[in-house]
């Protein structure tokens, strides 16, 4: 296996896995299909743009074991890319056991020609009993590392299970030993029930604490990540595949993705999507379907809907703005919201993997946009930059002038040190004015109230100035005050800026 990081924003990742020559652009995610019967064709998955798919080897294994062996597993599912099995992890969740060793099932994908496989594991699940979930992950390491051991030179590429829940130290625990064990390719298991329950706050500690504790070098998966809310959330917190047979499970419920929510399709007016699915029939015609048919449409739709995420947030990437793209994400649902702000009170550890500089101005959309990586890498910069030279400063703020003309900057340095006002930054010495991002951020001018001034204007005054003065402009004429005494206001022209 071999994997390149091509481009970071926040912990999120551009990405390119190749294993056995086959190889897949991250973030991505491997849609689910059945092993024996799909309602969606892999011909079909692979049209629309998906070079991977996930299918299950505990259901082959019971259900077609001689055939997948003869026919091995790409030919068994009719799909000639990138081939991702489980071990039967989810049945062991939904179900409690499951009649095959470790040996068994590696066994077995090893013979179909797998080329991306899961070891057996024992799923935590959202337990809150600690020692069930010692056990799970006990048991999940004894089994992975077993397999890995044994199974090592088969050609097939070994996923790691992390394990542990809800419980942070055994998921450091799960992950550092897999590790240790030599696994490349880790995958976080148990997050289907909470992220059923939208307890989204849960999901992004979890996300954390096993990314924070591998190698940024290690690819991670997300099992059964397929609501396209949760996607740039995942991302960004530095997951890079996903799998999810959501597509369809959520169809044969009658369930219509949408970027922004899942619409039942009984209570629906309209189809508000393009896809080649909705663009060619109207939303009674889908409802008057036999039942398999329109599963299989709708099916076909919500795929494309995850695709869509899936490019939207590589876009986001790409272009530096995959913050934007979770604030968008979080006013969707108020548990969202509430896993973004989880997000941006540890936005400090996300500093080093997103640029400074970018081709689009910051948004600042609210005051959670105050901890963005970009304003805390641009807040150490101007700590270093921040000195006094002259005996007195004026702030010259945006709705004074903006930019700053040369000959007003030229007439006040001459007897002062100038600054202008950034929304998040607060006050910065004005030769910064065209360096990203002081005057390449757009925010609302209720940011610009005047306590937000007097308090920049004490902190210069802490630095060691005498006096603060702040210019304010009244139409063609400018307006000095004296911020740190708040004397009268003093008007003169702008031939005599500097009195």
């Amino acid at each position: 296996m071999d994997f390149e990081v091509l481009e970071t924003d926040l912990l999120g990742r551009i990405g390119r896995l190749e294993v056995k020559g086959k190889s897949i652009e991250t973030p991505y995610l491997f849609p689910v299909v059945h092993p024996i019967k799909q309602q969606v064709s892999t011909k079909k998955i692979r049209e629309i743009g998906f070079n991977g798919v996930m299918t299950n080897s505990y259901i082959a294994y019971r259900r077609a074991r001689n055939e997948s062996v003869e026919r091995g597993i790409h030919d068994l599912i009719g799909f000639d890319g990138l081939v991702m099995t489980d071990s039967g992890g989810y049945q062991v969740l939904e179900y409690g056991e499951v009649e095959i060793s470790y040996r068994e099932i590696a066994d077995f994908q090893a013979k179909i020609g797998t080329d991306i496989a899961v070891t057996l594991d024992k799923p935590t699940g959202d337990t809150l009993s600690r020692k069930r979930a010692a056990e799970t992950v006990r048991k999940s390491l004894v089994d992975a590392i077993k397999t890995k051991k044994e199974f090592s030179g088969c050609g097939t590429e070994w996923v790691g299970p992390v394990q542990g829940g809800l419980f942070p130290d055994l998921l450091r625990k799960s992950a550092t030993e897999l590790v240790k064990a030599g696994f490349r390719f880790l995958a976080l298991g148990s997050p289907v029930q909470i992220m059923e329950n939208y307890r989204f706050s849960e999901l992004v500690r979890m996300i954390s604490e096993v990314r924070n504790a591998i190698p940024f070098s290690i690819p991670l998966h997300l099992f059964g990540a397929g609501h396209p809310l949760t996607i740039a959330l995942a991302v960004a917190l530095g997951c890079d595949t996903f799998d999810s047979a959501s597509y369809i499970l959520f169809a044969r419920q009658g369930r219509y993705m949408t970027e922004s929510t899942v619409l039942s399709i009984e209570n629906m007016e309209y189809l508000p999507c393009s896809c080649e699915v909705c663009i060619k029939r109207s939303i009674s015609e889908i409802r008057e379907m036999e039942r398999q048919e329109r599963t299989s449409l709708v099916a076909l739709h919500n795929l494309y809907i995850l695709r869509n995420e899936l490019l939207r947030t590589k876009q986001a990437i790409a272009e530096g703005r995959l913050w934007d793209l979770l604030h968008e994400r979080a006013s969707s649902h108020p548990s969202l919201m509430d896993a973004f702000i989880s997000v941006a009170l540890g936005a400090s550890s996300m500093v080093d993997t997103t640029r400074v500089v970018k081709q689009r101005g910051l948004f600042i959309r609210s005051s959670i946009d105050f901890l963005r990586p970009e304003i805390q890498s641009s807040r150490k910069m101007l700590e270093r930059c921040m000195r006094v030279d002259m005996k007195d400063a004026v702030i010259v703020p945006d709705e004074a002038t903006m930019p700053l003309p040369r000959s007003i900057y030229s007439q006040l340095s001459k007897k002062f040190d100038v600054y202008r006002m950034h929304q998040c930054l607060g006050a910065y010495p004005a030769e910064l004015e065209f360096t990203y991002p002081f005057t390449q951020t757009v925010a609302a001018s209720s940011y610009f109230d005047m306590e937000f001034v007097l308090s920049e204007a004490r902190k210069l005054v802490g630095m060691g100035y005498s006096n603060v003065f702040l210019l304010e402009r009244k139409g063609k004429e400018y307006v000095k005050k004296r911020l740190t005494s708040k004397q009268d206001l003093k008007v003169f022209s702008p031939s005599a800026l500097v009195p």
